[in-house]
């Protein structure tokens, strides 16, 4: 059996949540004697090129297309689809699985149909919600969680608000909704205004473009069950949909329950993950300024890039001895280091799949104090073995804090209540057998 596994960006370049989903999978299939290759595009190259990286081939085709309006928009292909597509065709895999796509110069909706056209049986595995919520985080105005469903007046709405426009999103969609009606559509105007009142064709696009995904996939395979329902809810083809649940793709060192009463005074949180508005750093930054610095320490670990948001934040936090900045840790540190402390702060502020790192916290015995998103929301119950606050609130956050200060018992409580994750092993057997039934 060979199997083409194909994403945006592959390690070592990129670490982050699919990028090392995808390594295990292949490590795990090649202990069962699959053929494995790893597809990614050589971005801004005009050659294409290959490396190895821990005993995976890695084949990077040529991507020099010039990102514009045009490409993101979907009026052009990218370029390197050609090359794409011959590789596929001389490889001639038996399966070819799809872990993201791209609205630009990565792996794009046409790749699909041009594995889909090669013979190759297709498979999708759904990391992200953007498949189906044009904004990325499944909620609706920012405000409160939705259903999923898409609907081109309320999605348009949305879409328009996460752009800044509040005051002017009725008058764009009366704007919109009439266009549409008369059968015109501006965003081929290819400018800004074209785009701004071309909405409710954007949100028709997407719904075309996740019905045309699902039609031309032979398996589509959510890692969480909320966005199995959400698929359904969509109309994807309930036969296709195959769950497989998320795992812990490395081995780690079960800690006792007699270790998880709290060693000393100090609350000792830790958080792993991007430097990034999307991972909500700031919320719990803003959250500890009040708290006393002898009652809570904060280790950050993670990403950091040179921009304004992340010298914001270190320059908030830059008389708070409490608070401390450390390196990126590689994925066989990360559960040993997070049992050296009492919880895992993830303060998404968007719907996450089923974040990894909740199974690398679960794994190293500790609780989570996560946002009330739905991928944080399916793993944790509250004051069970976690915390959840509300969504993007930073007092809700500091509340849960000062609870987990104030009651220390809490959190032994919710210790002995964690079970550890299933291992990636089973993850790759569920594939494996899916791969088995698809080409039988």
């Amino acid at each position: 059996m060979k199997v083409l596994q194909v994403l945006n960006h592959f390690l070592p370049a990129q670490r982050a949540g699919t990028e090392v989903y995808t390594y295990a999978l292949a490590k795990s299939l090649q202990q069962k004697n699959v053929e494995v290759e790893i597809v990614i595009p050589n971005y801004g190259k005009d050659f294409s090129s290959s490396y190895t990286y821990e005993s995976i081939n890695v084949f990077q085709y040529t991507e020099p297309s010039v990102v514009d309006r045009s490409l993101i928009m979907g009026f052009r292909k990218p370029e390197g689809l050609k090359i794409f597509t011959e590789y596929i065709s001389n490889e001639k895999p038996d399966i070819i699985h799809f872990h993201e796509l791209a609205g630009s110069n990565g792996i794009t909706l046409h790749h699909v149909l041009a594995a889909k056209a090669s013979g190759a049986k297709v498979v999708m595995t759904f990391h992200l919600a953007g498949y189906t919520c044009r904004t990325g985080n499944l909620l609706y105005n920012e405000k409160e969680i939705c259903d999923g469903k898409i609907r081109t007046i309320k999605c348009s709405k949305c879409y328009l608000n996460s752009k800044g426009y509040h005051l002017l999103k009725l008058p764009l969609i009366a704007s919109s909704s009439l266009l549409h009606l008369s059968h015109v559509d501006p965003t081929l105007w290819k400018n800004k205004l074209g785009t701004s009142i071309g909405t409710t064709f954007i949100i028709g696009q997407l719904k075309k473009n996740f019905l045309t995904l699902a039609e031309n996939c032979d398996a589509l395979v959510p890692i969480a069950k909320w966005y199995k329902d959400i698929l359904l809810l969509n109309g994807a083809p309930s036969q296709k949909i195959k769950l497989i649940k998320q795992g812990l793709p490395s081995a780690f060192k079960e800690q006792s329950k007699a270790d998880f009463e709290k060693s000393n005074s100090v609350l000792r949180l830790i958080f792993i993950g991007r430097v990034h508005p999307l991972k909500g750093i700031h919320l719990l930054v803003g959250a500890l300024m009040d708290l006393p610095d002898d009652k809570i320490q904060l280790d950050i670990y993670g990403k950091r890039n040179d921009d304004s948001f992340t010298r914001d934040c270190i320059k908030k936090t830059g008389h708070k001895k409490n608070i401390r900045w450390k390196n990126e840790l590689a994925n066989e540190q990360v559960v040993e280091t997070m049992q050296q402390y009492d919880a895992l702060c993830l303060c998404s502020t968007f719907s996450e799949m089923s974040p990894l790192v909740i199974q690398e916290a679960f794994a190293a015995g500790i609780p989570v104090i996560a946002s009330d998103v739905y991928g944080n929301a399916e793993q944790i119950q509250h004051k069970k073995n976690g915390l959840l606050f509300k969504f993007k609130d930073e007092g809700s956050l500091k509340e849960q804090l000062l609870c987990c200060i104030n009651n220390p018992q809490l959190l032994a409580e919710m210790k002995k209540n964690i079970e550890p994750p299933g291992s990636f092993a089973e993850v790759a057997d569920e594939y494996y057998n899916l791969y088995q039934t698809l080409l039988s």
